[in-house]
């Protein structure tokens, strides 16, 4: 396995949750080893994930 360190822009959708950003990255076939926000605005959420890869 590999860890990769990415940043990702989710969408701002006001009701920010661990289970919608989880979910979020899920969707981008992301398997997270941790991951932290780092930027906030009105439409998006920028989020540094290191990503664990085969």
């Amino acid at each position: 396995m590999q860890v990769v360190s990415e940043l990702v822009e989710i969408d701002n959708n006001n009701k920010i949750t661990t289970k919608y950003i989880e979910n979020e990255l899920t969707k981008r076939n992301i398997n997270p080893l941790r991951w932290a926000v780092v930027f906030v605005s009105d439409k998006i959420i920028k989020v540094s994930v290191a990503n664990l890869k085969n």
